[in-house]
């Protein structure tokens, strides 16, 4: 316990004296408020406007979760057939990269376009965005798994799919989570901006709908949740994590 609280303290204190800092300037008047509100109008703003957010908030986490998952699948599947097949990998490794080149911002509306306004675009917006890091921090840790264990396994007679499922796997499990948290901090941006382009509900939608009224403490209300969202997905990660690989925290034996 007192670990944890070396941890968590020092940048919780930061953030008060951050949040304080800004509100005293804010209303001295130094930083005008339709720049930067008063921490204590966006806190108001977010037990005001409760109702609302939360209508908007699951929308948003329910984009964000099946596209999130959608994006394990897939990003698993395309490591298995990269590291299977090289054909397959000379093929695809390249057409992945250049697809995080393209910013998101600017294929989201060829992607609305593509697919109509609706749930189906946010997800592929999502999938677009997360599969990759899983995909390739994946397939790192296939090619880094001990050649002489997978010699040992073929002495004894194990198949491609034995050799996969007892040696591949389990030694690429660090380097999946990696990929996986990497992608729980991306789904929910991912799934705001989608939902800019696409219209519907969504704290995309709320967040531009509070910034073309002026309201900005509401505008940064959704900031914060949307925040929040993605730090409450990666911890999310990293407990499953923790329950994945238990033999990384197990102590020797004196």
């Amino acid at each position: 316990m007192r670990n944890k609280l070396k941890r968590i303290l020092p940048p919780l204190v930061v953030l008060a004296v951050l949040l304080g800092l800004i509100q005293i300037l804010t209303v001295s008047g130094v930083i005008r408020e339709f720049v930067l509100p008063r921490p204590s109008a966006v806190w108001r703003a977010l037990i005001t406007d409760t109702e609302l957010l939360w209508g908007h908030l699951k929308e948003t986490l329910f984009v964000s979760l099946l596209g999130f998952l959608l994006s394990m699948v897939l990003g698993i599947l395309v490591a298995l057939l990269m590291d299977t097949y090289n054909l397959i990998y000379r093929a695809l490794y390249p057409l992945l990269v250049i697809s995080q080149t393209i910013p998101t911002m600017i294929i989201t509306p060829v992607i609305v376009l593509m697919f109509g306004y609706g749930m189906v675009p946010r997800l592929v917006v999502v999938v677009l965005v997360c599969f990759f890091p899983i995909a390739i921090n994946l397939l790192q840790g296939f090619t880094a798994v001990d050649q002489d264990q997978i010699r040992l396994m073929h002495t004894l007679g194990a198949n491609r799919a034995k050799i996969l499922w007892h040696v591949k796997f389990p030694s690429s499990l660090l380097h999946l989570f990696s990929g996986i948290r990497i992608a729980a901090t991306y789904c929910v941006m991912a799934a705001v901006l989608a939902e800019w382009s696409g219209g519907g509900t969504g704290l995309g939608i709320y967040m531009l709908r509070t910034k073309r009224s002026y309201a900005f403490d509401r505008m940064f209300a959704s900031i914060i949740l949307i925040v929040g969202l993605s730090l409450l997905l990666y911890y999310l990660v990293i407990i499953v994590e923790r329950l994945a690989t238990p033999w990384l925290r197990a102590k020797p034996k004196e």
